[in-house]
Formats: C-alpha cells, sequence, structure tokens
C-alpha cells in the first residue's frame, strides 16, 4: 500500500514538472514570438508601411520621398479617398523644399498621423490652411509652412524630426502634440521596448482583447480608446509616459534656443475629450471609472501646466473642436477630419505670435 502510494505521488510528481517545464517553453515561445512583432514594425518589415516610411537614425523612421499613393478608405457613410503625396524629403507637400530665400520665414510643423493628414488634398492640411492665411495678410514676408507630421510620431520621434531638420533653419518649430495617444506611444518607443516587462504589457493588451465583443472590438482602435484603456491597466505607467514627453521637449526646448527657433507646442484632443456623449458611450461599453475615462483629459492638463511654466508657448486646441459646430472627426476611428484642419489653420493665424 504504502509502496503504491508513493508512485502515485511520483507519477503527480513527474506531471506536474512536465506540466511546468511545457508551460514555461509556451511562455519563452509567446516571449520571442511578442518581441518579433515589436522589432518588426520599428524595422519597417510591413510591406505597406514600407510604401510610406523608411527607417532613419535620429528621427527612428521617416516619410520616404517623393510618393504618390491613392488610397481608399472610411465607413460605408463616408467612402474617402486619399492621396498621399511627399516632396524631395518625405514632407506631405507639393512642392520640393529649396534653398531659404531672403524673405522666407519657416514653420516646420511635426506631429503623427493627425498632422500627417487624413485627408484628400495635401492643401487641406491645417499646416497650408495656414500658410495660404499668413500669405494673404502680409505681402512682403512669404511664409512656408511645412507639413513634417508623420504616422505614429511620438515625442522621441519630435526630438528626433528637428535634430534631423535643423539645417532647413526654421524659423519657428511647432509641435502638434495628439493627446489620444502620444503618451502612451512614448514607452513603446523607447529602447527598452522589447524588455521582459515591456513584452509582458504588449502581450497583455493583445491577449485581453481576443476575449473582447465585438462592439468593442469595433472602438478599439478608435483614437484615444487604446491609450485610455493601456493605462486602466497599468496606472503607474502614467509618471512614466509623463516623464518622458517633458525629458524630450526639454531638449527640443534646449535645442531650439541655441539655435534661435521659436518653439510652440499645439495639444489636440481626441474624441473622448470633446464629445460627451461619446465618451459616456466608451465609459460604459468598457465599463471604466470615471478616473480613468478621464485620463487623457488629466494627462494634457499636467503637460499644459508644465509647458507654461516652462515658458513654452502652448495652445489647447480642445475647446477649440468642442466648440465646433461642425463634426470634426472623420467616422473612421476619428481622426480630425477637414472641418477641425480648416478650424485648427484658421485659429493659428489668429494666435500665433510671428516676429
Amino acid at each position: 500500500m504504502q509502496k503504491h502510494t508513493l508512485n502515485k505521488v511520483k507519477l503527480i510528481l513527474i506531471n506536474t514538472a512536465v506540466l511546468v517545464i511545457l508551460l514555461l517553453i509556451c511562455l519563452i515561445v509567446l516571449f520571442f514570438y511578442s518581441k518579433s512583432q515589436i522589432n518588426s514594425f520599428f524595422e519597417i518589415e510591413d510591406e505597406v508601411h514600407q510604401m510610406h516610411i523608411q527607417k532613419d537614425s535620429l528621427a527612428m523612421f521617416t516619410h520616404v520621398p517623393n510618393i504618390k499613393i491613392y488610397e481608399n478608405w472610411g465607413t460605408e457613410q463616408q467612402k474617402l479617398t486619399n492621396k498621399t503625396r511627399t516632396n524631395n524629403l518625405g514632407f506631405r507637400e507639393d512642392h520640393d523644399i529649396i534653398d531659404k530665400k531672403n524673405n522666407e520665414f519657416r514653420i516646420l510643423i511635426t506631429g503623427d498621423s493627425h498632422t500627417d493628414g487624413s485627408v484628400k488634398n495635401n492643401e487641406d492640411t491645417f499646416i497650408n490652411v495656414l500658410e495660404q492665411q499668413l500669405n494673404t495678410k502680409q505681402k512682403n514676408t512669404y511664409f512656408n509652412c511645412i507639413n513634417g507630421g508623420t504616422a505614429y510620431y511620438t515625442f522621441r520621434n519630435y526630438y528626433g524630426f528637428i535634430q534631423k531638420y535643423l539645417y532647413l533653419k526654421p524659423d519657428v518649430f511647432i509641435i502638434n502634440v495628439f493627446t489620444g495617444n502620444d503618451f502612451r506611444e512614448s514607452i513603446l518607443f523607447e529602447d527598452n521596448r522589447t524588455s521582459i516587462e515591456s513584452v509582458y504589457k504588449y502581450t497583455y493588451n493583445k491577449t485581453i482583447r481576443k476575449f473582447f465583443s465585438k462592439k468593442k472590438k469595433e472602438n478599439l482602435h478608435n483614437q484615444g480608446v487604446e491609450q485610455t484603456l493601456y493605462y486602466d491597466y497599468f496606472n503607474k505607467d502614467i509618471e512614466t509616459s509623463l516623464s518622458l514627453s517633458k525629458f524630450y521637449l526639454k531638449k527640443i526646448k534646449t535645442l531650439c534656443k541655441n539655435n534661435n527657433i521659436k518653439l510652440v507646442v499645439t495639444l489636440l484632443p481626441s474624441k473622448l475629450e470633446t464629445d460627451k456623449t461619446y465618451k459616456n458611450e466608451i465609459k460604459s461599453l468598457f465599463k471604466l471609472s470615471e478616473k480613468a475615462i478621464n485620463t487623457n483629459f488629466k494627462l494634457t492638463n499636467n503637460l499644459e501646466v508644465w509647458l507654461v511654466k516652462n515658458k513654452i508657448k502652448t495652445y489647447n486646441l480642445t475647446n477649440l473642436l468642442k466648440q465646433a459646430k461642425q463634426s470634426v472627426f472623420w467616422d473612421h476611428d476619428f481622426h480630425i477630419n477637414n472641418n477641425a484642419h480648416k478650424l485648427i489653420g484658421n485659429y493659428l493665424n489668429e494666435q500665433l505670435e510671428l516676429n
């Protein structure tokens, strides 16, 4: 009887050991698979990404120069065509960048895909709306507003971007911070993005979504939502994100000061911060607390206070979009639309203090 019991215990221990080993193997495989997925983006391995962006030693990646791509996208209600055009330096401009003219005032603008522009023509972006307005009211100076917005950009990219293009001698450098995801992505773009902790968070995010309802999956990737959910899972990363944003903005401020460039930061909200009805829908759908649903707003407010304290000229665009009489977001994932670009361009024309 005792021998039988011992054999049974041995069998249980062996099976337990085998299960533990198999679990460890699965975890190791999952770790390297997730790590590979993370790296594939930064190595620009996706064929669609290769059409649009290329690796860069300073900005991490930039637009491919001289591209002409037609893309159809949108919803059943909003069928849209986007003509992606870049010039000789990869900017979303129809005209090439040449030597700076004697009467030229250069405004270099960067940001993520909202700045890049989910619009049909380059001339529809707020950058070119601003340029047209400035040149209408000022005859002796030629204002050249250059759109350096690139999809996925965040604070680290903004710092690398101005380093890369200092030789263009801009008079003003505007960073259009999209507060709906720039903070969350700031962590993802650091060099430790494939550490065990980072890979765990990346894998957790992807895994938990597999169990979402169809309705949740439809709203998951809407601008502003993904960042909100991330901080709901990993609340401690809020401070890390803020620290990273301020770290790179300090470097940008110093670089601009040393090169006699006026630094301006605009804070662009997502639909969550400008549409109360939509905000409540997302809050209910994902069962978020009041604190969680207001995370983007609090991040924006924290950064705005810091920018003002550090004497960096700042324009918060939240009220501008909140008070708009027309829709300012596309139905498809809620990038800002032509109405918003026009509003922002006109607003900056009125508010910018240019010497």
